[in-house]
């Protein structure tokens, strides 16, 4: 803590603790930057999905490496995928990010698009491949979500982003078997908060990594061990 952190908050508490507040979120979490540019990434400047902060923080905690991953909506959200999954699958719509994660994509990076439609829709799905992770941000996020559930693993699991846009889409989900978790709060680019939601079923066993919590980057308070 610098010396001027520190004075503001000996003579005005609750003027550094609200400092502290927008540096975590600005600064650590990258709002301002990501803000700025238009593109969802970390305080180190790499690529993270455009979904709420905490649903960031519980994928960040599990072990994908073994995934495989189909993806409605590319972006950024493809590359902090691909770089943790086994292989992933990215349906776009949008030939300026087509474009984008044809220049970046690595190997383990399958890109469809841009495509719109039912081509939109069906066109991964085709091959009949089962899939650990299902991610629903793009186009016809409905339809979508109704096609590919058959194609998600027992033990894998689903996100909706916007989840608060689509309670219809919610509900049918939950009548499918699947269990609703909500991660409502700020994230990446935009100034309000929205829900991004975690469906998963009873089986749903994608490993924790065992990684303690990086207060450099979440903003913890650090306790003494």
């Amino acid at each position: 803590m610098t010396f001027l952190e520190r004075a503001l908050h000996y003579f005005f508490p609750r003027v550094g603790k609200a400092m502290l507040i927008m540096q975590t979120l600005f600064v650590k979490r990258a709002l301002w930057q990501s803000i700025r540019t238009g593109l969802p990434v970390d305080g180190q400047g790499q690529p993270v999905p455009w979904i709420t902060f905490p649903a960031l923080d519980y994928l960040s905690q599990l072990d994908f490496s073994q995934s495989s991953v189909l993806e409605y909506g590319g972006g950024q959200s493809s590359l902090w995928w691909a770089a943790r999954a086994r292989t992933i699958t990215t349906v776009e719509a949008r030939e300026q990010w087509a474009k984008m994660l044809r220049d970046k994509a690595p190997e383990n990076l399958r890109l469809i698009g841009p495509v719109e439609g039912s081509s939109y829709v069906e066109t991964p799905l085709k091959e009949k491949r089962m899939f650990e992770v299902l991610i629903i941000d793009g186009l016809l996020r409905p339809e979508c979500a109704r096609a590919a559930l058959p194609f998600l693993a027992e033990h894998g699991l689903l996100i909706l982003d916007n989840s608060d846009w689509y309670a219809p889409l919610c509900s049918w989900l939950r009548s499918q078997g699947m269990m609703q978790i909500d991660f409502h709060g700020f994230g990446p680019v935009n100034n309000y908060t929205w829900c991004t939601s975690i469906f998963i079923r009873r089986q749903c066993a994608v490993p924790h990594r065992g990684s303690p919590w990086a207060a450099s980057v979440y903003g913890n308070l650090v306790q003494p061990a």
